[in-house]
Parts: C-alpha cells; sequence; structure tokens
C-alpha cells in the first residue's frame, strides 16, 4: 500500500467530522486518514460540534445535512453566526444522501463551501476537503495584501485565469466539483 499523500498547505490540518451515524463517521475518518489527514475530531450531532467549535477551532468541517438533533442548516447557521471569527468563515462541506435543490439553495445562502452526495469516493472526498483548503487562503489573501501593500499602489492588470479541463463529451470526470 502507498504511503498516505500529505495534504495540501498548512500541516497539519485540523477537520470537525459531524455526522449522527458512528458508522458513518468511521467510514469517513478512514478515508481522510489514507489521503493523509489525521487530525480528525468527530462529533454525533450538531450541539456536541457547536461545544467543541467553542474551545477547539478547525480548518475544515464536514457535516452531514440530515441529523435528528441540530441538523445541518441549524449548525452552519451557528457556525457563520460565530463570535470567534476564524468559526466563522471555517469552510464547511456538506455531506448528503439526498440532495435536491431546496438543499443546494439553502446550503449557497448560508455560505457553504460545497457538497458531497453520499457516497463518495476518497478522490471526491479529497478534491473537496483540499479545495476547501484553498478557499480559507483566498479568503484571507485579500486581508495579508491589504496590510503589506503600500497606500498609494497602481492597480495591476488582472491575470487570464488558466483553462480548465474537462472530460470529453460523453465521459464522466469525477473530480469535478460544485462550488456554492
Amino acid at each position: 500500500m502507498a504511503p498516505p499523500l500529505a495534504p495540501p498547505s498548512r500541516l497539519p490540518t485540523s477537520i470537525l467530522l459531524i455526522d449522527d451515524s458512528a458508522f458513518t463517521r468511521r467510514l469517513v475518518r478512514g478515508m481522510l486518514r489514507s489521503i493523509g489527514y489525521t487530525r480528525i475530531t468527530e462529533a454525533p450531532s450538531g450541539r456536541a460540534a457547536l461545544r467543541s467549535l467553542k474551545t477547539h477551532p478547525v480548518d475544515v468541517i464536514l457535516l452531514d445535512w440530515r441529523m435528528p438533533q441540530g441538523g445541518g442548516a441549524e449548525v452552519l447557521a451557528r457556525v457563520r453566526a460565530s463570535d470567534t471569527p476564524r468559526t466563522a468563515v471555517t469552510p464547511v462541506i456538506i455531506m448528503s444522501a439526498h440532495v435536491d435543490i431546496a438543499l443546494l439553495q439553502q446550503a449557497a445562502e448560508l455560505d457553504a463551501s460545497s457538497v458531497i452526495v453520499k457516497p463518495f469516493s476518497v478522490s471526491i472526498l479529497k478534491s473537496h476537503v483540499d479545495a476547501a483548503l484553498g478557499q480559507v487562503d483566498a479568503k484571507a489573501a485579500p486581508l495579508l495584501e491589504a496590510r503589506r501593500a503600500p497606500a498609494a499602489s497602481p492597480a495591476q492588470p488582472e491575470a487570464e485565469p488558466a483553462a480548465h479541463p474537462r472530460a470529453a463529451p460523453g465521459e464522466f470526470d469525477d473530480t469535478e466539483i460544485v462550488y456554492l
């Protein structure tokens, strides 16, 4: 078996995994470890997750959308309304076996990073977590640049975005992510 791939950027990355199913938490935890993420905190409910976040901020949250105590929408709204700035901007990846337009709209309104449809592969999980970590860096970059930039600097022309490789028509690309 090949050694786990190191997560991109800031090591170690801490992840909060919120799911009411112990089986799902165990499965996703194993998937995360197989791709190099080892600082994983688990919460069996939204309430437990919110208590944990008060004292232990994390870099990414994986959140089951449908849970009996503190469902995903309620948890995500409370995360975004957190008094702790780091927690309020933490990327949240929604996990659900039942994704419809209403879930996608609500997740977008609550500023979720992305939605993963259960069941999902290790490569899908990795692409979502890696992208979420990149979003943290992208959100922080303008703040850091504003602090470093001189008061009167000329505007720089924007670079052309790089072309994104797509699967050929009729082929399925399992690494494509729908961002909210």
